[in-house]
């Protein structure tokens, strides 16, 4: 009775699952994407990339797209400039892109800027440090 009672007692705390939960454990779930978009524009010398919304790895082959579309013309691109302040969420592979980006710009010859994002997607610099390697600032 114990090991009976204790299982019961134990299986009354539970919450019923939500229909997400359980279409998750079937197998039938569909991840709905957050919203996100961004906005390549060039400016004479400058190439402007501003991101709205969640920048994580299900949209990074997108912007790494226009970044090499806009890397193509460097002879006449002096400065990136990666506008964040419209992003709510940023991941590592979002941050890598990034990086990535910065890494190229200084073997081409030209600068990249980041203007910082609010809130707690700012976080992810901190964390990694990457705001150490990076130009931030708070509005172009």
């Amino acid at each position: 009775m114990g090991r009976e009672g204790s299982h019961e007692a134990h299986a009354s705390h539970h919450q019923p699952l939500s229909e997400a939960a359980v279409a998750l454990r079937a197998g039938r779930a569909e991840v709905e994407r957050a919203p996100f978009s961004f906005y390549p524009q060039r400016e004479g010398s400058t190439l402007f990339i501003s991101l709205v919304g969640e920048f994580d790895w299900g949209v990074t082959r997108h912007v790494e797209g226009a970044l090499a579309k806009g890397c193509e013309e460097v002879p006449s691109i002096e400065h990136l400039v990666f506008d964040l302040s419209e992003l709510t969420f940023i991941d590592i592979t979002g941050l890598r892109v990034i990086l990535k980006a910065h890494e190229t710009a200084a073997a081409r010859g030209f600068d990249v800027t980041v203007v910082r994002p609010r809130g707690l997607a700012n976080r992810i610099f901190t964390l990694t440090r990457a705001a150490e390697t990076l130009e931030i600032v708070d509005k172009v």
